[in-house]
């Protein structure tokens, strides 16, 4: 009996692989049930070792097609997908229940987001196989992610901007719950897409720090962007984010800080503590030459409001400011340990870039972001600006900032300079 039961799990995984991303069923309703059905197949670990158990090839065209391009589809089901076959495995993420939800009244058991994490090391090794293949694979799918990414969080700081003005209303009775229900989903799709790329540069990390791969540097400075971003907004002081946390609203319960800041935690952690120190230090590089960069927001994550002085301990944390030291049956000591040395390391390279940097002037500045110098030329129409910006742009225009001219080609640029080194822009 045991053995039919099994066997009918692993049949049927094998119909959900096969067909949940099938062109040729057109219903939504039917395509969209195969799509959840898969995404509670992976929750459970009965049924995710059935998945594992059909034939490889079948396997690994399903993993194809979770990581095809999220544009034109459903994709936040599929990223469920891949981030329960994560769970598990990343930092501070062996969690069942998030640690601000324990004393609250426990929902259904049976349901697939409150399973025990059951990650998937044969689909990982899948999804790092695939992601090398070929130059195009790896790019599109993560500009897809980072893309979803910038939505998701921006659609979510714009909400609880809303839930801000409309609770400092006298009346109070102000939030609709549809709107609620919607700031948490984008909330929960920002912390996911952040554990898709953690997973990402845990398992293939050159995709991101071997620059000989043309996309490589863009992806790397795409990515600090958004980590930049996200820190910023939910480390600043007295910030729109605590207030909103702070008023524990009905639907909002997944919103904390924790969530968000160990996710972003853990692909900082793999970027510049992890790897070869020729990595760390490229990663640092683009990391701090970010303009949105803050050092005080990576102080924050161990509740220190400055950073400390070169060769001294931490302090304790205050217990009214988070810290993820608060977190110990969540985060284990060597975890830890690799934020201090990721903060000292910071600390050090920050005084290190700030000593070397000289003053540049005006007109040598990016005309597009004031933040960078002039780095890159475009061909044939020769106007400039840095190659962040450039890099950033030609994802998705091929036309000069300044006069729409097609551009053809993109050259480094030195003030002064005779020389140059040419890529294309297509």
């Amino acid at each position: 009996m045991e053995h039919s039961y099994e066997e009918t799990l692993t049949r049927l995984a094998a119909i959900l692989a096969k067909h949940f991303a099938d062109t040729r069923i057109v219903g939504t309703d039917i395509r969209d049930s195969l799509m959840q059905a898969l995404a509670s197949y992976v929750c459970y670990p009965h049924s995710l070792r059935a998945v594992e158990r059909i034939p490889e090839e079948q396997r690994i065209a399903m993993v194809r097609n979770l990581l095809a391009p999220y544009e034109q589809r459903p994709w936040a089901q599929t990223n469920w997908i891949l981030v329960r076959l994560w769970r598990g495995c990343g930092f501070g993420y062996r969690y069942t229940r998030l640690p601000h939800l324990l004393k609250t009244k426990l929902e259904d058991a049976n349901l697939p987001s409150l399973q025990k994490p059951c990650p998937s090391t044969l689909l990982q090794r899948h999804m790092a196989d695939l992601l090398r293949q070929g130059p195009d694979v790896a790019p599109s799918f993560l500009n897809s992610v980072l893309n979803q990414l910038n939505w998701a969080f921006s659609e979510f700081i714009g909400m609880i901007q809303e839930i801000q003005q409309a609770a400092e209303r006298l009346e109070r009775n102000f939030v609709d719950s549809r709107q609620l229900k919607v700031c948490a989903t984008c909330f929960d799709l920002s912390v996911s897409l952040l554990r898709v790329l953690e997973m990402t540069i845990t398992l293939v990390p050159e995709i991101f720090l071997d620059w000989t791969r043309p996309t490589s540097e863009m992806l790397l400075r795409r990515l600090a962007q958004l980590l930049n971003q996200v820190l910023n907004r939910v480390t600043a002081e007295r910030n729109l984010f605590d207030r909103v946390v702070t008023l524990r609203l009905p639907g909002l319960e997944s919103v904390d800080h924790y969530p968000i800041l160990v996710a972003v935690t853990g692909i900082l952690v793999q970027l510049l503590v992890r790897g070869p120190a020729s990595e760390r230090e490229r990663a640092t590089s683009v990391l701090l030459a970010d303009p949105c960069f803050q050092l005080r927001s990576i102080c924050y994550l161990l509740g220190q409001p400055d950073p400390p002085a070169p060769g001294t301990t931490l302090p304790a944390p205050d217990r009214k400011h988070f810290s993820l030291q608060s977190y110990a049956d969540y985060i284990s000591a060597d975890e830890l340990a690799q934020v201090e040395q990721m903060l000292a390391h910071l600390t050090s390279a920050s005084a290190q870039a700030a000593a070397a940097s000289l003053p540049t002037s005006e007109e040598d500045l990016c005309p597009i972001c004031y933040a960078h110098p002039i780095s890159a030329v475009f061909q044939p129409c020769g106007h400039k600006s840095c190659k962040a910006c450039i890099n950033q742009h030609l994802m998705n225009n091929k036309d000069c900032f300044f006069c729409k001219a097609t551009i053809v080609s993109v050259e480094d640029w030195e003030k002064a300079a005779s020389t140059s080194t040419t890529s294309s822009a297509a």
